[in-house]
Parts: structure tokens; C-alpha cells; sequence
């Protein structure tokens, strides 16, 4: 029967790839998204899985500051979310119109 601290490291090494593969398939979105909304949303998501990935990290290595950053990182996340939705609801109010100008997909 294979050791348990195997098996946690190799969860945790599986986690991780994955999680940077997902990361990057998000930037991807971000960059090439056709609307602003389509960007906040990628941004989140990668916010998101960093956040995940350093509380990883933090069980990993077993120092418990990096929860702390982990905290730190989710409250600037959560304002840079919320500034960029706002600056999205003030332009769309000062143009008058619907985001890609009423465009369909």
C-alpha cells in the first residue's frame, strides 16, 4: 500500500498542473474575450485559482503566513472586481448604449 505522504504530494502535484493549465486557458479568455465582461469574469476566475494555488502551497510547505496572503490577496481581489464593474456600469451609462453596441455574438 503506497504511503500516504506520496500520495497527498502527488494530489498536490496533480492540483497544481491542473490548476495552471486552467490559469492559462483563462488568460487566453481574458485576452482574446469579445467583451469587457468576458475579461472581469476571466480576471476573477484567475484571481481565484491563485488563491487556490497558494493555499496549496501553504499546506505543501506548511507555513501558515501564506494563508495570511492568501486573504490579503482575495480582499484586493474582490476591490479590483468591484472598481472594474463599476467603471464598466458608469461607461455604459455615460454612452447610453449596451455593451459592443448592441451587437449579437
Amino acid at each position: 500500500m503506497p504511503d500516504v505522504a506520496v500520495l497527498s504530494r502527488l494530489l498536490l502535484l496533480g492540483g497544481s498542473v491542473f490548476l495552471s493549465v486552467t490559469i492559462f486557458f483563462c488568460l487566453l479568455r481574458a485576452v482574446l474575450g469579445p467583451r469587457f465582461t468576458d475579461r472581469i469574469i476571466a480576471v476573477n476566475i484567475v484571481s481565484t485559482k491563485v488563491i487556490v494555488l497558494i493555499s496549496m502551497l501553504s499546506f505543501h510547505v506548511g507555513e501558515q503566513y501564506l494563508v495570511d496572503i492568501c486573504l490579503i490577496y482575495a480582499i484586493i481581489s474582490f476591490l479590483s472586481v468591484v472598481v472594474l464593474a463599476r467603471a464598466f456600469l458608469d461607461r455604459q451609462t455615460r454612452t447610453g448604449r449596451p455593451e459592443g453596441g448592441g451587437r449579437t455574438p
